[in-house]
């Protein structure tokens, strides 16, 4: 089997029935990141220990590996951070485009 091909689609397919880990943020989650009030969570909806990262992480550069899906990267890059997002679903990656427009 081809693990990348497999993970792919999985996730595409998330995608289409709108799994929870593929539901971009709202507006009021990138306003209130803009202001410093921002969280991330995991895919066990665990919210990111704020002392992974420096206080401030304006300009910080971030690489955000299989994180598509219109949250993390968005939310990190609201917060000031130089995000880069890479992941395998196109359709994860479409989720992060809509936040960004």
């Amino acid at each position: 089997m081809d693990v990348l091909k497999h993970n792919k689609k999985a996730w595409d397919y998330k995608v289409m029935e709108q799994s929870i880990y593929t539901r971009p943020v709202d507006e009021k989650t990138i306003k209130e990141s803009k202001n410093g009030k921002w969280e991330i969570t995991v895919t066990t909806h665990k919210h990111v220990p704020k002392n992974w990262l420096p206080k401030s992480i304006k300009g910080l550069k971030i690489l955000c590996l299989a994180s598509g899906g219109g949250q993390q990267g968005p939310i990190l890059a609201a917060a000031g951070a130089d995000v880069t997002v890479m992941d395998l679903s196109e359709n994860q990656l479409k989720q992060d485009k809509i936040v960004a427009q």
